[in-house]
């Protein structure tokens, strides 16, 4: 999580998409992401929790809040995200890209397991 707040804060935004779940990353909208990493001052991240959750493969939760100050004023985001690990590489699981898997089908993170036993549950 402190990695993807970093590129936002760099603007590098390649490395966001990078760190997504990769079955995810063509809806993705770069141009916004971008525009917004740009026009935001960037004042901090404090990461409340991570929940390890293990499994086959691993998932984990992560509490985090965001501060930032724009042309709007000051703000504070504040999630439970999920990631899943893949290769040794962590992945963000984007709750507003929206995936095409059926419940029973192969997770797109690549595992073996079934849509509704791996990723799924993390999804809305």
């Amino acid at each position: 999580m402190r990695s993807r707040y970093s590129a936002y804060v760099l603007g590098l935004i390649d490395y966001v998409v990078a760190t997504t779940l990769p079955a995810q990353q063509a809806g993705l909208d770069k141009a916004a992401m971008s525009a917004w990493s740009a026009q935001s001052i960037w004042l901090g991240l404090e990461v409340e929790s991570h929940e390890p959750l293990g499994g086959v493969p691993e998932h984990a939760w992560v509490t985090f809040v965001a501060r930032w100050h724009d042309a709007e004023g000051e703000h504070a985001h504040r999630e439970r995200s999920a990631f899943v690990q893949q290769q040794r590489h962590w992945y963000f699981l984007d709750p507003t890209v929206p995936l095409t898997a059926g419940r029973n089908d192969p997770c797109p993170c690549g595992s073996t397991a079934k849509f509704k036993k791996c990723c799924g549950p993390f999804l809305p």
